[in-house]
């Protein structure tokens, strides 16, 4: 944000220390260089009295300096007194910062001066600020009689604030302002009155109150929630929360900011409740930090934890994972909190990563028996050519610490080098084949059976090699003329890339062994895979940038030599489900993901999802999502919004468990949209779960934003994809 001295110092400050030594001229035009750079004064009449050292111009006036200029029709400049008046139709523009007034007057040593009937445009911010006078009293130091202020462009603005008297000291060092009879209108209408108001005036951070946000849930009552921001120092800085959440009662919150170095930094979320609907005191915190060490060593954490296993579906605006929502609405979803605390260093061939993860399963009502990793070190060298040949060599490699309260714990060590040979046949086909030798050691502890303690091993291999190649061709845009027309593509081009692997690995006996993760998962595997890749490739019409991929589909297909595969109807085979996978990224106006896997056997998806949005150029949009993952989770979601008339949009949602045979969540709201404000109200759904953890209810929500200068409440996610 660039650094506004209110009114912008008058913008004509520009003019001290000109100097002409004429005794008395006539002219149409002029040069000053004295000063801060060479002043041009145009006018039709340009005169200079030497006995009083002053400069008149009428007619047409225009004074520039660099990107400022001042236009009128009249001006006066006392070189002895340094006093500079300009009258009728004054204009004065920095860049697209503009000022219009009937008269100024400016003393160019003090910089103290007045405008009278001013109207001022900053274009940074959209400000439109006018007033019958306007004082500059001293450095940073202003006064505004009868004025207001709006960010509307229109003559007739929809809102304003209007001011008796406006004062604000220190605004470039950190100041406040303090203004008498404050009115907010709204199309003329005043809405609020205050007998005074104050409000900080510094460019940076400033702590004051925020704007509140009001809400209605039906299973609370009424809610408000507000809070104050504290900058307390340049580093630092924090807000503190006071939300009436209606019968639950009062919440309180602690967000912290911190930013010690420029390599140093993070937050910190506290919040509590004594909530009156549970009878329990309820808590949570959150806390992400990052930091930086010599030689490029770093550590980061995340770490998260909530007094009780509801307490995300209760508050679910608290943790800030974009999966939190959904599964704070749908208590079917297995739900798992994690803290991770790892640092390490990475090289330009390696990396090293030493973490710590611990998992609240919120599904359970102990957590005893969930699995931790505590500690868990990886050191992985990347795909690297070895002693110059031909031949490449990468290492993966870990140990881990598996602890849990109840049951079986383990130490786990993996080796695991891999020797690729990468190879061109005929410059056409590209063939390429590796090789791995995997060690794993087990230690095993505290096991209920009695199956996995003590020492053990497993020692195995595995070996690929896949073939591919690529033929394209290049179309001109009227082979696809409709869409190249709708899209502006000159040329297009396809793509096709068959691709044929074999994989090895051989069976282990893994009965006796611990089973933790997909590192203990090594199944026997004899089988070939195919399948094909193409892709939709633009080059838009003056773009220099490059070719842009519309599209891309993937259809693959395996057949194993060895162990069958089994569909979810328990039907066995030697060929796996067809599995494919397509993007569409027509953009701005469809994109499209989908993916899924088709049993051969059954024929029907054992998976199917697919996720569609369109938009069209009024930015009416609709999306649809279908998610069906092996049967065990299956449901349809809609979103959409219509612009009914120019400013007004009409939105919904409506998220459906087809498994369940019962709506999840639906919204249903409307949002008027103007040029320099938007208001928004809308009614959210939220069914029970069938296990009664999570409640039937409505909540209302209202939501205001005012252009570049305040907002209250939150817009919906979906009046934004």
């Amino acid at each position: 944000m660039r650094n506004h001295p209110l009114f912008l110092g008058f913008f004509f400050l520009f003019l001290m220390g000109s100097y002409c030594s004429a005794a008395y001229a006539i002219v149409k035009e002029t040069s000053v260089t004295k000063g801060e750079g060479p002043v041009d004064i145009e006018a039709d009449e340009l005169a200079f009295d030497r006995e009083s050292q002053t400069y008149e111009a009428h007619g047409e006036v225009e004074i520039t300096r660099g990107d400022l200029s001042l236009k009128a029709d009249h001006a006066r400049l006392n070189m002895a007194t340094k006093e500079m008046m300009a009258w009728g139709n004054v204009l004065v523009r920095e860049g697209e910062d503009v000022i219009e007034c009937q008269r100024m007057e400016v003393n160019l040593d003090t910089r103290l001066g007045k405008i009278y009937q001013a109207r001022l445009f900053l274009k940074d911010q959209n400000f439109h600020i006018a007033g019958q006078e306007v004082d500059k009293l001293g450095e940073n130091h202003y006064r505004l009689r009868e004025g207001w202020l709006t960010t509307c462009d229109a003559k007739r603005p929809p809102w304003k604030f209007s001011v008796k008297e406006l004062e604000v000291k220190d605004m470039a060092s950190g100041g406040w302002g303090m203004a008498k009879g404050p009115i907010f209108y709204f199309e003329d209408i005043p809405v609020l009155y205050f007998p005074w108001g104050a409000f900080p005036v510094r460019q940076e951070r400033q702590s004051g109150f925020l704007m509140p946000r009001v809400g209605y849930s039906s299973s609370d009552g009424a809610r408000f929630k507000t809070g104050f921001y504290w900058a307390f120092a340049k580093n630092m800085d924090a807000t503190l929360y006071f939300d009436y959440l209606g019968d639950r009662g009062f919440k309180e919150g602690l967000e912290f900011r911190y930013a010690f170095t420029q390599d140093t930094r993070g937050q910190v979320n506290v919040n509590f409740i004594d909530d009156q609907d549970v009878h329990k005191k309820r808590y949570s915190f959150f806390v992400q930090h990052e930091q930086k060490f010599l030689d490029d060593f770093y550590l980061k954490g995340d770490v998260n934890y909530v007094s009780d296993n509801a307490y995300l579906q209760d508050f679910w605006d608290e943790y800030k994972s974009p999966t939190a929502r959904m599964a704070a609405i749908d208590s079917t979803s297995t739900r798992l909190l994690r803290s991770v605390l790892f640092g390490g260093k990475n090289w330009d061939q390696a990396s090293l990563i030493a973490q710590t993860a611990f998992y609240e399963d919120l599904t359970q009502t102990s957590n005893d028996a969930t699995v931790q990793k505590l500690p868990q070190i990886i050191f992985n060298a990347h795909p690297q050519s070895l002693f110059k040949t031909p031949f490449f060599y990468s290492l993966n490699s870990s140990y881990t610490n598996f602890w849990r309260e109840k049951g079986l714990e383990a130490h786990r060590g993996d080796l695991f080098p891999i020797l690729f040979y990468p190879a061109r046949i005929f410059n056409v086909v590209k063939f390429q084949s590796d090789v791995g030798v995997r060690g794993t050691v087990y230690g095993g502890q505290n096991d209920p059976i009695d199956t996995a303690n003590g020492w053990r091993s497993r020692e195995t291999f595995q070996t690929d090699a896949q073939l591919s190649t690529e033929f394209y061709r290049v179309y001109d845009a009227e082979a696809l003329s409709k869409v190249s027309s709708l899209l502006k593509v000159d040329k297009w081009m396809q793509t096709i890339e068959p691709t044929v692997s074999y994989t090895y690995i051989p069976q282990v006996f893994t009965r006796h062994l611990p089973s933790f993760d997909e590192v203990d998962q090594m199944p026997f595997t004899n089988q070939f895979t195919y399948g094909i890749t193409q892709r939709l490739v633009g080059k838009p019409e003056g773009v220099s940038s490059g070719p842009f991929e519309y599209a891309k589909l993937i259809i693959s297909q395996s057949y194993s030599l060895g162990d069958p595969f089994t569909d979810l109807s328990g039907k066995r085979g030697s060929f796996s489900g067809i599995q494919g996978e397509l993007w569409l990224n027509f953009s701005p106006y469809v994109s499209a993901h989908w993916n899924g896997d088709f049993s051969p056997y059954r024929g029907s998806f054992d998976i199917f999802n697919f996720l569609i949005a369109a938009r069209d150029k009024r930015n009416d949009a609709i999306q649809v999502q279908y998610r069906d993952t092996q049967k065990s989770n299956r449901e349809i979601n809609f979103d959409a919004r219509v612009k009914t008339i120019q400013p007004l949009y009409i939105f919904g949602s409506f998220y459906y468990n087809l498994l369940a045979g019962t709506w999840v969540q639906a919204i249903l709201g409307a949002e008027y949209q103007a040029q320099c404000w938007t208001m928004g109200f809308y009614v959210e759904g939220i069914n029970g779960s069938p296990d009664g953890t999570l409640k039937k209810q409505l909540k209302y929500y209202f939501y205001l934003n005012l252009l570049n200068l305040t907002s209250s409440g939150r817009e919906p996610s979906l009046m934004r994809f």
